[in-house]
């Protein structure tokens, strides 16, 4: 067992496969996208000095645009383990090319690393929970 390691949170990855099954709206954010992705057969793996503070710059591959985020994780999903048929990637970080974020095909839900709801910026990210609105159909 190591400290922080999101493959140790048995529980939050049950719930997360439950949830998975559920055809309910999701949006998780910093471990919620990390046991999402557990729940879903990706993988984990530790960074060598994590993502701490205000200053990562992000890219939404949807739009091209680049967000500077607010972080704090030393874990992160492995790209390469994530089942194409399940989840696409969304977001990248553009520091070390690790994933930021990963949309889910043929469900409403989506995840992202960083912490949209903090302000590194100028309430930069807050994009993210517009479309979960949308996704909820409070928000037109």
């Amino acid at each position: 067992m190591d400290l922080g390691d999101p493959e140790d949170c048995n529980i939050g990855i049950r719930t997360a496969k439950e949830l998975y099954e559920k055809d309910i709206p999701i949006l998780g954010i910093c471990l919620g996208h990390q046991l999402m992705a557990l729940a879903t057969g990706a993988k984990t793996a530790k960074l060598k000095y994590g993502h701490r503070g205000p200053n990562h710059p992000v890219k939404d591959l949807k739009t091209d645009k680049v967000y500077i985020t607010s972080q704090n994780h030393g874990y992160y999903v492995k790209e390469d383990t994530v089942n194409k048929e399940v989840a696409e990637v969304s977001h990248i970080n553009l520091n070390d090319g690790t994933v930021e974020g990963l949309r889910y095909k043929n469900k409403k839900i989506f995840t992202v690393q960083f912490h949209p709801e903090a302000c590194p910026g100028p309430e930069d990210t807050s994009y993210i929970f517009d479309e979960f609105l949308n996704e909820l159909n409070l928000k037109k």
